[in-house]
C-alpha cells in the first residue's frame, strides 16, 4: 500500500507536522505499507525539505494545491491522507484545501484536528465540503465523533475513531539522559511541573504562573518548566509579546527561582528527559474547543500525572483517572489541585502508575496499525464518486519585478517608457486603489509582509487624497508632491471605495483596518450621492466586501437598486446594458449587481448581472476563438466596430473578474470557464496571437493594436493582469483550460 500525507511537516515548527512525520514512520512499520509520501504545506518557498516531501505547497498559494494533487496522482499513491486544522491552510477558513481535495482521484482519509462546537459559516461550509470529498472521517476522541455528527457534517458510517500517537522514545524506562532546559541541567532535588509546545497565548501558561506563589509557599522546591518556541503564527502577528509578557509576570511575582523558559523546540530525546524528571504536566489551556493536544498525549504516554482545564480532549484522555481537571483561569484551584498530589505522594503515585497504562495505548506502533487498516478500508470503499477531469496547466506566478520598480514611497507611477518608470506622469488615485486591491490578493496568496507595507502606503496616500470640507478627493498627484486637480467625484471615488471595502472585508491587521474603515464611513454620505454608473458599480464592489464589517449597506442597496434601474430602463434585447455605449471597464457595472445582489441576497439583481455580463461575453466573442475587447475609442449603440482603437488589458481583467464572480455566485461552470477564456486574452487569446503580458519583467503592455502590442507597460495594465490572475488563484481556476 502506498500512502501519501497530506500537511506541514518538518523543518516547519508545527505540532501538525511533527504528528505527520511520527505517523509516517508508524505506517511504514505497518505491515502492508510500501512508502508514506509527503504533501507538505511551506510558508517560505526556500526552506530545504526531507527526501519524503514529493510536492509543496505554498500555504497561501491556491494553484499549489490542486498541482500537488496532481503529483500525488502521477505517482500511483493508493490512497491520501489529508491531517486538517484551519488555519495550516490558505484562504477562507482554510478553504484552499478544497482545491487538492477536489484534484486527487485516490480516495481521502480526512484527520480532524479541530472540531468546533461552534463554528462560523464559512468553517462549517469548509468542513462539510471536505468530509464530502473523502472516503473516510478519522477523529480522535468519541467527543470529537459526537460533535461532527451533530453538526452533520458527515453520516456516521463514514467516521472513524483512531487516538492520537506518541513515540515510544517517551514510554518510562527509555533512556534519554539528564533532564536540562537552556539555562542548564535540571537540579534532582526539585519538584518539576511542565508544560511544552508552541507557546500562544490560548496555551494559559499565566494562570499557572499566578497559582506557583500558592504552590510555592508549600512546596518551595517546585520548579515549572516552559518549554517551546512561541508559535511562528503569532510571532508573525505579534511578535514575542505574549512570551514577554509571561516573562514579566515572573518577575513582578518573584518567581525568578521557580518558573524557567526553555525557549526551544525540543527534539524527542530532549523531551523524553524533560517528561522523565516532570512530577506534574500542566495543560492549563483557556478554550473548552480543542479537541486533540500532542503534548497532552506525549506527556500521558511518558507516564505523567497531569493537571488539566477541561477542554474537550482533556475531558475525555483523563477520565480514565490519569490527571485531576480544574476550571478555566482558575489560577486557585489549578495551585490547590497540585498541592493535593504533591501533599499525597501514594496518591500521585496511582495517577502516574494509571497515565503509564494509557499510555501503552497511545505509542504510535499501535496506532500506526489501527491508520493502516483504516487506509486499507478507505481503498476497498474506493474514492467518492467522480468523474476523472482532464489535465489542466496551472496558473502561473505572479512575476513581481516590474511592479515593483513602478512602486515607490509615496505610490505607483502611472506610466512607463517601456519598462523605465516615466516620474513625469507621476501618481493616479484610480492606480493606487488599484494597487491597494493587489497588495491584498498578493499579501492573501504569499503571506509575504512586505506586501502589507504596500497595502499601508497605498491606504496612507487615498486619505491623503480625500478632502472632507470639499466632499472630493484628489485624482492626480505630480512627482514632486504636488496635487494637480481640485477635489471632486468621479471614478476614482468609486475605486477609492472599492480598496477600501476590500481592506475592511479581508480584515488585515487592526493599525490598517480601523483607518480603511473610518475612511470608507466617511465617503458614504458623497457615495450615495452618485448617479454615473462606473462610480457607482466601483463602490458597489467595494461596500459588497464591506458586508462582514456591515459598512454602508443601505448604500450599496440604494446604488444597486439606482444601476438596475438604469440599465431596466436602457437595455433592448440586442443591447443589454445601462449607458449607450461601451468604454472602458465595462464588466464591472454587471459584475457589481452580481456582488450587490448576491450580498444583499437578492435574486433580481443577480438576474439583471448575469443577463447584461452574458449579453456583454457574447458582444466580445468570448466563446469563440479569439477574445475581442472594445477598443479605447469605444463602441456606440447601433455602430458598426471596424475602428475602436487599442484593445485595454483593463478591460481583459474587469471580464476575467466578473465572470469569477458570476461562477462563485452561481456555480455555473460555464462562468468558470470564460473567466479563463478571459484570462487568456493576456497570454495569447486575441487577434494578432501575442501575448500581452510580458513574462520575462512581470509587466504587462498597456494596449493591444491592430498591428502590435503597445510597447510601454504602466502602472493600469499591470495591475490590471494581476487583478485577474489573482481572481482565477482565489477562485480555484487554472489559467489554461482544455477545449
Amino acid at each position: 500500500m502506498r500512502v501519501a500525507i497530506v500537511s506541514t511537516y518538518p523543518p516547519r515548527a508545527c505540532g501538525i507536522g511533527t504528528f505527520s512525520r511520527d505517523l509516517r514512520e508508524a505506517l511504514l512499520g505497518a505491515d502492508g505499507v510500501s512508502s508514506v509520501d509527503l504533501a507538505a504545506i511551506v510558508r517560505d518557498e526556500v526552506t530545504e525539505q526531507a527526501p519524503e516531501v514529493v510536492a509543496r505547497i505554498l500555504q497561501d498559494q491556491r494553484g499549489d494545491y490542486a498541482a500537488a494533487g496532481r503529483v500525488l496522482d502521477r505517482r500511483g499513491d493508493d490512497v491520501v491522507v489529508m491531517q486538517h486544522e484551519y488555519g495550516i491552510f490558505g484562504g477562507p477558513d482554510g478553504a484552499h484545501a478544497l482545491s487538492l481535495a477536489r484534484e486527487i482521484q485516490q480516495p481521502m482519509v480526512l484527520t480532524l484536528h479541530t472540531v468546533l462546537s461552534s463554528p462560523s459559516v464559512g468553517q462549517a461550509e469548509t468542513l462539510r465540503a471536505l468530509c464530502a470529498e473523502a472516503a473516510l472521517v478519522c477523529v480522535f476522541t468519541e467527543t470529537a465523533r459526537r460533535m461532527i455528527l451533530e453538526a452533520r457534517f458527515v453520516t456516521p458510517e463514514r467516521v472513524r475513531i483512531i487516538p492520537h500517537g506518541g513515540p515510544t522514545e517517551l514510554l518510562p524506562g527509555s533512556q534519554n539522559g539528564d533532564a536540562t532546559t537552556d539555562g542548564g541541567p535540571i537540579d534532582a532535588g526539585r519538584h518539576v511541573l511542565a508544560t511544552f509546545g508552541l507557546i500562544s497565548p490560548g496555551k494559559g501558561i499565566e494562570i499557572a504562573i499566578e497559582a506557583m506563589p500558592a504552590i510555592v509557599a508549600r512546596h518551595p522546591e517546585v520548579l515549572y518548566v516552559v518549554a517551546g518556541q512561541t508559535h511562528p503564527e503569532i510571532v508573525k502577528q505579534h511578535g514575542e509579546e505574549y512570551r514577554l509578557s509571561l516573562e514579566r509576570l515572573v518577575r513582578d511575582l518573584g518567581l525568578e527561582d521557580h518558573v524557567t523558559f526553555d525557549d526551544r523546540f525540543l527534539s524527542i530525546p530532549e523531551l523524553g528527559s524533560m517528561l522523565r524528571a516532570t512530577h506534574i504536566y500542566l495543560t492549563p489551556y483557556r478554550s473548552r474547543e480543542q479537541i486533540v493536544s500532542g503534548a497532552l498525549t506525549f506527556a500521558i504516554v511518558a507516564g505523567c500525572p497531569t493537571v488539566s482545564t477541561p477542554y474537550f480532549y482533556a475531558t475525555d484522555l483523563l477520565e480514565s483517572g490519569a490527571g485531576v481537571l480544574v476550571p478555566f483561569d482558575d489560577p486557585t484551584a489549578l495551585a490547590a489541585a497540585v498541592n493535593e498530589l504533591l501533599d499525597d505522594p501514594a496518591r500521585l503515585e496511582r495517577v502516574k502508575r494509571t497515565a503509564q497504562e494509557v499510555g501503552i495505548e497511545l505509542a504510535w506502533p499501535a496506532v500506526g496499525r489501527q491508520t493502516a487498516e483504516v487506509l486499507r478500508e478507505a481503498i476497498a470503499l474506493g474514492p467518492r464518486s467522480r468523474e476523472r477531469r482532464p489535465s489542466t496547466t496551472t496558473l502561473p506566478r505572479a512575476r513581481l519585478s516590474h511592479l515593483l520598480t513602478l512602486v515607490d514611497d509615496v505610490g505607483i507611477l502611472q506610466h512607463a517608457d517601456g519598462i523605465v518608470p516615466d516620474r513625469a506622469s507621476g501618481y493616479c488615485t484610480d492606480d493606487v486603489a488599484r494597487l491597494a486591491i493587489v497588495a491584498l490578493g498578493l499579501r492573501r496568496t504569499t503571506g509575504e509582509e512586505s506586501h502589507a507595507r504596500t497595502l499601508a502606503l497605498a491606504v496612507a496616500f487615498l486619505r491623503h487624497a480625500w478632502v472632507p470640507a470639499e466632499r472630493g478627493i484628489h485624482n492626480f498627484l505630480s512627482y514632486d508632491r504636488r496635487w494637480l486637480d481640485e477635489p471632486h467625484v468621479g471614478d476614482h471615488l468609486g475605486r477609492t471605495a472599492w480598496a477600501l471595502g476590500e481592506i475592511v472585508g479581508m480584515e488585515p491587521p487592526s493599525a490598517l483596518l480601523e483607518p480603511s474603515r473610518d475612511l470608507l464611513v466617511d465617503l458614504l454620505p458623497v457615495l450615495a450621492e452618485q448617479h454615473s454608473p462606473r462610480t457607482m458599480a466601483f463602490a458597489m464592489l467595494g461596500l459588497a466586501r464591506a458586508r462582514r464589517a456591515g459598512i454602508g449597506q443601505d448604500v450599496l442597496g440604494d446604488l444597486a437598486l439606482r444601476l438596475a434601474d438604469a440599465q431596466r430602463a436602457n437595455a433592448t434585447p440586442d443591447w443589454y446594458w445601462a449607458e449607450d455605449a461601451l468604454s472602458y471597464d465595462n464588466a464591472r457595472l454587471p459584475q457589481a449587481l452580481i456582488a450587490a445582489g448576491a450580498c444583499l441576497s437578492d435574486d433580481g439583481l443577480v438576474r439583471e448581472g448575469l443577463r447584461s455580463l452574458n449579453w456583454y461575453a457574447a458582444e466580445l466573442g468570448v466563446d469563440d476563438r479569439y477574445l475581442h475587447l472594445v477598443g479605447h475609442l469605444g463602441r456606440r449603440r447601433g455602430s458598426s466596430p471596424p475602428e475602436e482603437g487599442e484593445e485595454q488589458p483593463l478591460d481583459a481583467a474587469a471580464l476575467v473578474e466578473a465572470e469569477v464572480e458570476a461562477f462563485a455566485v452561481t456555480q455555473d461552470e460555464s462562468h468558470a470557464r470564460r473567466a479563463v477564456r478571459a484570462f487568456e486574452w493576456f497570454l495569447g487569446r486575441n487577434h494578432l496571437e501575442v501575448a500581452v503580458y510580458d513574462f520575462a519583467t512581470g509587466g504587462c503592455h498597456d494596449g493591444l493594436g491592430e498591428h502590435a502590442v503597445n510597447r510601454n507597460q504602466g502602472a493600469e495594465s499591470t495591475l490590471a493582469y494581476l487583478q485577474a490572475l489573482l481572481a482565477l488563484d482565489a477562485a480555484g481556476l487554472r489559467a489554461s483550460l482544455p477545449e
